[in-house]
């Protein structure tokens, strides 16, 4: 792909799925950049990037539709930036395949259980603050390194009993902060020569562009869609989603 607006496109449906689901927009973004040889870093820092004028928008969205618990966002914002700031700085040091199995046996098992729960319309329960700490840490040191926060996240909310619309909400809003947290420490990792390979950062400005213009006018859309898609069928997607990112990258790994 030559072209921005092809950026643009990818951008805008990454943004929808995201704001929808919770979760999409890294994924799609990050497999385009390592499809064109970009390094992991690099990536990392390129879809954080990204994420910050889409993600703003898509909090603020969400925030206007009232899908915000904000016990919820506090937990995951704190250790999610903990989380990504580990990531960010073991990111150049990782070996890859130890932990995509790690990450997409997780994903397998809590997409498959999410699903089941969506399909037998399993009621939602109370958790405590201590299992979104957990949850956001998790969620914030898979995307420090390159991962994506919205599968691991929003799929372990849901997976704990969350309410669908604020599983999404929550997810996105504590996304923006962690995502800027992200990008910053890698930013001065790569200030200071610390990603141990010879990147620069200008082959992606088209793409970052790209995808951050493609994304704002769907972020828009993010808060009203969580908001009124039915919970059950939103659920079985959101785990099918899961399922179908891990089956993936296994298959390609």
């Amino acid at each position: 792909m030559d072209s921005i607006f092809d950026y643009m496109l990818i951008g805008f449906i990454a943004q929808l799925v995201d704001g929808s689901l919770g979760m999409g927009f890294g994924v799609i973004s990050s497999a385009v950049l390592l499809a064109q040889g970009v390094p992991p870093p690099l990536v990392s820092a390129s879809v954080n990037a990204a994420k910050l004028p889409t993600g703003g928008t898509a909090a603020l969205s969400n925030l206007y539709h009232k899908n915000i618990d904000w016990r919820i966002v506090g937990a995951l914002a704190v250790f999610g930036s903990i989380g990504g700031i580990l990531g960010a700085t073991l990111l150049s040091g990782l070996k890859g395949h130890a932990l995509q199995y790690l990450v997409n046996g997780y994903l397998l098992l809590m997409g498959g259980y999410i699903v089941y729960r969506g399909i037998k319309g399993i009621v939602v329960r109370v958790v405590k603050t201590r299992r979104f700490q957990t949850i956001g840490f998790a969620g914030g040191l898979i995307e420090g390194i390159g991962g994506s926060w919205g599968p691991i996240v929003n799929t372990g909310l849901l997976g704990s009993g969350v309410e669908s619309r604020y599983a999404i909400g929550s997810t996105n809003f504590s996304e923006f902060i962690v995502s800027f947290v992200v990008f910053v420490a890698l930013g001065v990792a790569y200030f200071f020569g610390w990603w141990g390979e010879e990147t620069d950062w200008t082959q992606v400005r088209m793409t970052v562009f790209g995808l951050a213009l493609g994304g704002l006018p769907a972020a828009f859309f993010g808060g009203y869609l969580a908001k009124m898609a039915p919970r059950r069928p939103l659920t079985i997607a959101v785990g099918l989603f899961a399922l179908g990112v891990a089956v993936y990258r296994l298959v390609n790994m």
